[in-house]
C-alpha cells in the first residue's frame, strides 16, 4: 500500500481492462477480484509510444484528487489480437483478448462468404473459436435459397451457425450460452444488426441502432455506419464487444504459409498432391484440382483463398 503521507510515492497499481477509446482519453473498467468489469475511469496514457486497444488488460494509478479519473501506466499481455491490413498495407488492431469471434451476417445487406471466410482465417490463425450469426432469421423468405446454400456450406465445414433475430428475440438465449464466460466481439458488415443484437443480448447497453442507407453499391444494399468505436459491455459472466461495420477485411497473417490452414478443406487437399510447391492450376495429380471437381472444396471457398493469398503476397489491404 502506498504511503499517501510521501508524495513522490505512486500511489498502488489497479487492474483494469479497457472500455473504448474516446478522442484522446481511454475509458477502462477495474476489474473485480474474479476478473469481472466494474468501476468506470477515464484515464491518459503516461506513453504514447504503447498501443492500448478495446479489450487490452491494463495497470492504471488513480488521481489521488480525482478518483475517477487515472493514467495507464502498462499494458499487460495479450493472449490474442484481432488485425487487418488497410489499403495502404498498414496494419490496424481492432481489439484484443478475445476467445470468440461472432460473425454476423443478415438477409439484407447480402451475405457473401469472401468476408465470412476472412474472419474465419483471422479467428483460426489467433486460435479464437467463431460461429456465424444469422440476425433477422425472420426476414430470409425473400433470400432464402442464397441463405440457406451459405448456412448448408459453412455447417458442412464444421462451423455453427445461429440464426437469431434481435427484433422477435429468437435464438438469443443460445448466444447468451455461447459466449458463457468468454470475451466475444460481434464483428461483420455494418447493417446486419450487431448493435441490435447487442441491445437485445443486453438493453442497458443502449448501444445506437440505425438503419440501412438507400445506397447501393453493385446492386447490394449497404449498411450506413451506426457503431463508430470498438466499446466493450459485460454480460453476464462474459464480455461482449461491438465493432464497427468492416465491409472489407484483411486479416494480419505475418506467415503467408499459414494462410491455408484457415481453409482446413482446402489445406487437407493440398497435401495430396503430386508435387510440394504445386501451385494448384495445371499441375498434374493436383490434389486440390481434384476436390474441386469433385466438390470436396466449394468454389466459393477457392475463389476466397485465391483473393486473399494474392492481397498477403503483395501486401495489400
Amino acid at each position: 500500500m502506498a504511503n499517501q503521507n510521501n508524495p513522490h510515492q505512486h500511489p498502488e497499481a489497479v487492474q483494469a481492462v479497457v472500455v473504448s477509446h474516446l478522442r484522446s482519453e481511454v475509458e477502462v473498467a477495474t476489474l473485480s477480484s474474479q476478473g469481472e468489469p466494474s468501476e468506470r475511469l477515464r484515464c491518459f496514457q503516461r506513453s504514447r509510444s504503447i498501443e492500448v486497444v478495446t479489450g487490452d488488460r491494463v495497470l492504471i494509478e488513480r488521481d489521488p484528487e480525482h478518483p475517477e479519473r487515472g493514467v495507464i501506466n502498462e499494458v499487460q499481455p495479450r493472449r490474442s489480437l484481432l488485425q487487418r491490413r488497410n489499403r495502404s498495407g498498414v496494419v490496424q488492431t481492432i481489439c484484443a483478448n478475445l476467445d470468440l469471434l461472432l460473425i454476423t451476417i443478415a438477409p439484407d445487406p447480402e451475405p457473401h462468404a469472401d468476408l465470412i471466410d476472412r474472419y474465419l482465417v483471422a479467428a483460426e490463425l489467433d486460435g479464437l473459436d467463431a460461429a456465424v450469426v444469422l440476425n433477422k432469421c425472420d426476414l430470409t423468405a425473400a433470400r432464402q435459397p442464397e441463405i440457406q446454400s451459405l448456412i448448408d456450406l459453412y455447417e458442412g465445414l464444421g462451423v455453427q451457425v445461429f440464426s437469431c433475430s434481435a427484433v422477435a428475440g429468437v435464438g438469443l438465449d443460445a448466444l447468451r450460452n455461447l459466449i458463457g464466460d468468454r470475451t466475444a466481439a460481434l464483428v461483420g458488415q455494418s447493417g446486419v444488426g450487431k448493435s441490435s443484437l447487442l441491445n437485445a443480448l443486453l438493453p442497458e447497453a443502449a448501444a445506437e441502432v440505425g438503419s440501412l442507407s438507400g445506397k447501393r453499391n453493385r446492386g447490394h444494399g449497404r449498411g450506413r455506419h451506426t457503431t463508430s468505436t470498438v466499446r466493450l459491455y459485460p454480460i453476464l459472466g462474459g464480455v461482449i464487444i461491438d465493432s464497427p461495420g468492416i465491409r472489407e477485411l484483411t486479416p494480419e497473417v505475418t506467415d503467408p504459409t499459414r494462410l491455408i490452414t484457415g481453409f482446413p478443406e482446402i489445406d487437407s487437399a493440398a497435401r495430396t498432391c503430386r508435387f510440394r510447391n504445386c501451385r494448384h492450376d495445371r499441375e498434374p495429380d493436383c490434389g486440390v484440382s481434384e476436390a474441386l471437381a469433385d466438390g470436396r472444396i466449394d468454389a466459393r471457398r477457392w475463389r476466397s483463398y485465391r483473393i486473399l493469398e494474392a492481397e498477403i503476397r503483395t501486401g495489400r489491404g
